[in-house]
């Protein structure tokens, strides 16, 4: 197979690819239409929100699972943490430090040297398109 030949298999399977993608995502929310509710019921008998549950659909017995998705406000959170003692404060709590690429590129020189000795770049996804 030429060059010329991959280029085209891969746009195709990217096709498939994204209709494939699509397909599935409008099934599973089908299947979230149909069954969430009935889970949710199910996991409620027992007293619980989130969790496995299983229930009969007809002569099939389904089994489904309700995930649990938590977020923080950032500044609330921020707060309770700083209102508790700084042992249990690093215990309970997280804090991420980064550097947008953006800004790290237009520092000035004096802070973009500190910054230097503490950024790691690798290769990330590689891509590689025909110029037309």
């Amino acid at each position: 197979m030429n060059s010329r030949e991959l280029f085209e298999v891969r746009e195709e399977l990217k096709a498939a690819i994204d209709k494939l993608r699509s397909d599935l995502k409008d099934v599973e929310q089908n299947l979230k239409d149909t069954y969430l509710t009935r889970a949710k019921e199910a996991l409620g008998v027992d007293g619980k929100d989130f969790g496995t549950a299983s229930f009969m659909d007809g002569n099939r017995k389904i089994k489904a699972v309700v995930s649990k998705k938590v977020s923080w406000d950032q500044d609330s959170l921020r707060e309770a943490l700083g209102s508790l003692s700084e042992e249990d404060a690093r215990h309970y709590g997280k804090l991420t430090f980064a550097v947008e690429e953006r800004k790290f590129t237009n520092a000035p020189p004096a802070i973009r040297s500190i910054l230097e000795e503490c950024r790691t770049t690798e290769v990330g996804r590689f891509t590689v398109e025909l110029d037309t």
